[in-house]
């Protein structure tokens, strides 16, 4: 598959090496890359319905893992995920990829890197172009799935890169009730804890295993 979504891992790869986890994702996941897919450790019950990607695990065999899924489901690069990683892309200071996925969702990994403004201004820039889009669109599916990290300079990163998922329907509501232009407001504070607990995963800082379920 020769895609713009090929392109774009490679032009992450280039500009943003210091982020392991894209590091990982650009050797170890591109579109052109067999993908060994890892499966995440499951709570008993564990969730085998809902979206479900594939996302760059440094320090985990194969360098891929499974998220939000427990059953390692068919996963692929869908149609409206690499709409999205585009849409990401033309933030500055900001490199996206596209993750493979089940159908129903999309899955975007995206990172931040622009000492030039206060920490998090492009994630937010980015984050609100493609939540916007996919509300718009029901056939860009019922799940969004969300990888997001930022490089921090000169100071330690206090968050590890982190994943998260939300419903079709959060998304709609989170766009109806008005994503800021920048910063943060309460329809953002209830979005963000709607992924909390089992629809958000911290991922490992450079170099380490993956924890959460």
């Amino acid at each position: 598959m020769r895609s713009l979504l090929r392109h774009q891992a490679l032009r992450l790869c280039a500009s943003l090496g210091v982020t392991a986890l894209v590091l990982a994702g650009c050797e170890s996941s591109g579109p052109q890359t067999p993908v060994s897919p890892v499966g995440s450790i499951c709570p008993a019950g564990g969730r085998t319905t809902g979206g479900g990607a594939i996302t760059p695990a440094p320090g985990v065999k194969g360098g891929t893992r499974y998220i939000f899924r427990c059953d390692n489901p068919k996963v692929d690069y869908t149609k409206a995920t690499r709409a999205l990683a585009d849409l990401a892309a033309t933030v500055p200071g900001l490199g996206s990829m596209g993750l493979k996925s089940t159908p129903d969702a999309v899955a975007v990994l995206i990172v931040e890197d622009d000492p030039g403004v206060p920490w998090g201004t492009r994630l937010l820039a980015a984050e609100r172009k493609m939540y916007l889009a996919f509300a718009k669109d029901k056939t860009m599916g019922d799940w969004f799935i969300l990888v997001a990290d930022v490089v921090v300079h000169a100071s330690a990163d206090p968050i590890a890169p982190t994943a998260y998922r939300w419903t079709r329907q959060e998304v709609e509501e989170y766009a109806s009730c008005g994503i800021p232009a920048t910063g943060r407001n309460d329809c953002s504070n209830t979005f963000y804890q709607a992924a909390h607990g089992l629809n958000t995963i911290i991922l490992a800082p450079q170099g380490g295993a993956p924890h959460g379920a």
